[in-house]
């Protein structure tokens, strides 16, 4: 494939206007003028945002760990006597009674929590002139590698960066084609609460502490209020320069590199925010952290530096190859040619879709790895704003979910590290929250959270705290069902023994006791909702959102109950419990269709209000779970046509990510296709990261969900079955994949051309029999642990 022709150009000075690589490299004419033109860099914990200007580079940073605010968790006064008051009224039909009672009675502030923050930006600023010629900027997802070149008077001038895993710092490396050509002032930067000084050894140190301001003009963005102020997490950082020829000297809080041949910048930064403890701690020495990790890594060169990143980084991305076909639009620049996919419907660039599911693989080992400690949140690493849209939560009701979607089956299966660390922990808090406001066993957590595992109910506003955090206690269970996932995907019975079982056993535990029989004699969740949507109250014609037993709440709870079980039997534990949850099984709602020919997202049938509203919760049994399959041909149906009926409301990123994977499982390549385009064209912003809204905030969750949608048209394996090819559009008439994963342990690698198979090579890591199929085609085969055997029909 055309990517492997990177490394031909790595020793070139000046690239022409187009140099290969297309399916596997950004690139652009001209520097970015705004955050979302800019190029993103990261190794998990660090992020940067990468501007390529010409006489001034900004690198904006981030840390994982920085974020403002401090642990606060919410326990309403007689929240237990008032939830069985509450769950009283909703039983017996007084819903917009019980909503009432539940905004006035069953709420605290703060209602929400503080944003993470960026960290700082690294300045470089260059004394040379402005009359650029041959400019090129781009970013090399396989070397993970951000390069800015031109040619100013004469002077041919080359800019190479990346983050490194494997040491843990920002490098940035400049070189010229003219000896003595590199001069450049180096400044650290950030809109409040940090200090920049000279080192004794020449270089920058950076301290500083986020102060949380409340009342007087600082106004908070949430009106129910986001916790206390007060001198809150500590961060460091330390920058050193090395240059070959020329001088490097500090003059205040600048670093002066003069008539340099060559010149490396090394960065790294640290907070006392400590994991274990969920909190930031003051016996961590941020600055100490720091250094320490600077100096392993100071006497080593660019050469060395970027080796070592290239060995760890580069497998992880080769590990999926993907070939979608080609187009005359690969010659031209990303932005360019993501307007042309925008602006004209018949335009077909195939590898704009290869670049952009590889993208979404790039982003999430860039911001969910080894070195990081936590989970990629609502924008990764990435975010300028010192408060970010939705504070860059942990939103637990679909959009951490979707994070980690291509995880396991895009070859990505260590990402889920971070977030089973992190996982654990809530847990942990969310099992004393349980027993402090509902009384049952098990844990939980609200829909918003934080690294200070809030697991309490939050919202933007009192009213919000409610509808989205209290009428939702099973948003820690659904992202529970990510662990569960990855073990499908690996076999790995240690992982499910020790980690994911636990987790999910403690979730079941919380929902069987919470539940309440209602007047048909089903056990329901209540109170229930559906995320963020509404009905209209049949008795006062009100629009409400509390209600009893959900769709998306009784979903959730049936593979919670299911993975329950087979983990117990794959454990040989829990015998007697596993009856417990075999006999509530049965006493659970079914799904059901309403009077429209749609599925219900309410128990009853009730009218919606926003017939388009961008949550499809009420269909998680097709996607990401599987109890909606085609054998089901009424809910089949009915599937469809509630998709059809929600369309494409809202033109939301993630909602379109995920309509994707809906239509893939629904078999409908001509939908999926359409919407992996409008997710690309609409939604996406000229640096291909993903848009909320048009034209508005950064999101991450589309670009992942995104790539997982690409993943699920040529690969599906929740029915127990290996579907090769199972939504090929006819726009993808030729190609191959290699890596992905299917569930049972399997690794897949599959050619097609005309729209018909050619082969798959079937890998297994786990030794165990499946079924693969094609069409309507099916074979057995049985493979021992480690062994391949090519399949065709």
């Amino acid at each position: 494939m055309k990517r492997y022709l990177t490394a031909l150009f790595v020793c070139i000075n000046l690239l022409p206007a187009y140099s290969g690589a297309s399916e596997t490299t950004l690139w652009y004419e001209k520097p970015a003028k705004k955050w979302v033109e800019a190029m993103p860099l990261g190794n998990g914990r660090m992020g940067a945002m990468v501007f390529g200007g010409i006489q001034k580079e900004r690198l904006q940073l981030n840390e994982e760990s920085l974020w403002a605010g401090e642990p606060t968790d919410v326990y309403p006064e007689g929240f237990k006597e008032n939830l069985t008051k509450l769950q009283d009224m909703v039983l017996e039909g007084e819903t917009y009674k019980a909503a009432n009672f539940g905004q006035k009675n069953m709420v605290e502030r703060p209602a929400s929590f503080r944003s993470y923050e960026p960290l700082c930006d690294l300045n470089l600023t260059f004394k040379h002139g402005s009359d650029v010629k041959g400019y090129r900027r781009d970013l090399d997802l396989i070397r993970g590698v951000a390069t800015v070149q031109y040619t100013v008077e004469g002077v041919a001038y080359k800019r190479e960066m990346l983050i490194s895993a494997v040491d843990d710092v920002i490098a940035v490396r400049l070189s010229a084609d003219k000896p003595g050509s590199i001069s450049v002032a180096v400044s650290l930067a950030r809109k409040k609460d940090m200090q920049v000084s000279a080192s004794k050894d020449g270089g920058l140190i950076m301290e500083g502490q986020i102060v949380d301001v409340v009342g007087g003009k600082v106004k908070d963005p949430n009106s129910g209020g986001s916790g206390p102020g007060g001198a809150h997490m500590k961060f460091s950082g330390r920058l050193i320069a090395k240059a070959e020829g020329g001088t490097v000297k500090t003059q205040d809080d600048t670093l002066l590199i003069e008539n340099a041949d060559e010149a490396l910048i090394l960065f790294t930064a640290a907070t006392d925010y400590n994991l274990q403890k969920m909190d930031f701690d003051r016996s961590i020495d941020s600055g100490k952290t720091a250094e320490s990790i600077l100096s392993k890594v100071a006497k080593k060169s660019w050469e060395q530096i970027s080796a070592d990143h290239e060995a760890e980084h580069r497998p992880i991305m080769e590990r999926v190859t993907l070939d979608l076909g080609t187009s005359e639009n690969d010659t031209l620049p990303t932005d360019k040619r993501r307007i042309a996919m925008k602006e004209n419907d018949n335009v077909n660039d195939p590898g704009l879709m290869t670049l952009y599911f590889q993208y979404g693989r790039y982003l999430l080992m860039s911001s969910s790895r080894r070195p990081g400690r936590l989970p990629a949140n609502l924008q990764g690493i990435w975010n300028e704003d010192m408060w970010a849209a939705w504070e860059s939560d942990y939103h637990l009701n679909i959009n951490l979910q979707m994070n980690y979607w291509p995880a396991d089956a895009c070859n990505l299966s260590e990402t889920i590290d971070s977030l089973t660390d992190w996982l654990e922990l809530l847990a942990a808090k969310g099992s004393v929250s349980a027993k402090k406001l509902y009384g049952p066993r098990g844990w939980y957590s609200g829909h918003a959270t934080n690294p200070f595992g809030r697991t309490t109910a939050s919202g933007s506003s009192l009213k919000s705290e409610f509808g989205n955090g209290v009428l939702d206690p099973l948003a820690g269970a659904w992202m529970a069902m990510t662990l569960w996932r990855h073990y499908e995907f690996t076999q790995d019975e240690a992982f499910l023994k020790e980690r994911a079982y636990p987790i999910l056993k403690g979730a079941s535990e919380f929902i069987l006791d919470h539940m309440r029989e209602d007047k048909d004699g089903y056990l329901v969740v209540v109170p229930s909702a559906s995320p963020e949507n509404w009905y209209i109250d049949p008795k006062t014609k009100k629009s409400v959102r509390i209600t009893r037993g959900s769709t998306y709440h009784m979903t959730l709870v049936k593979v919670v109950f299911d993975a329950v079980i087979k983990g117990g039997e794959a454990l040989e534990v829990d015998e007697a419990f596993r009856a417990e949850l075999e006999a509530a099984r049965k006493k659970l709602p079914p799904i059901q269709i309403g009077a429209n020919g749609t599925i219900q997202e309410w128990i009853e049938d009730y009218q919606e209000k926003d017939p388009k509203h961008r949550h499809v919760s009420h269909l998680l049994g097709l996607h990401p779970f599987s109890i909606i399959q085609p054998k089901q041909e009424k809910l089949f149906a009915a599937a469809r046509k509630t998709l059809e009926r929600r369309g494409f409301g809202g033109d939301i990123g993630w909602s379109n990510a995920w309509k994707t994977s809906f239509y893939a499982r629904l078999g409908d390549s001509e939908q999926a296709h359409f919407y992996i385009r409008r997710l690309i064209g609409i939604n996406g912003f000229p640096n291909l990261m993903d848009g909320c809204w048009p034209g508005r905030c950064f999101q991450i969750d589309g670009n992942f969900a995104g790539a997982a949608g690409i993943a699920e048209m040529l690969l599906q394996s929740h029915t127990g079955e290996i579907h090769l090819l199972p939504v090929l559009p006819k726009e993808w008439g030729s190609g191959s994949v290699t890596g992905l994963k299917a569930r049972g342990g399997f690794v897949v690698d599959i050619e097609w051309s005309d729209g018909k198979l050619l082969k798959a090579d079937i890998h297994s890591l786990a030794g165990k029999p499946c079924i693969v199929r094609y069409g309507d085609k099916v074979k057995q085969i049985d493979l021992n642990k480690g062994n391949s055997t090519v399949v065709a029909f």
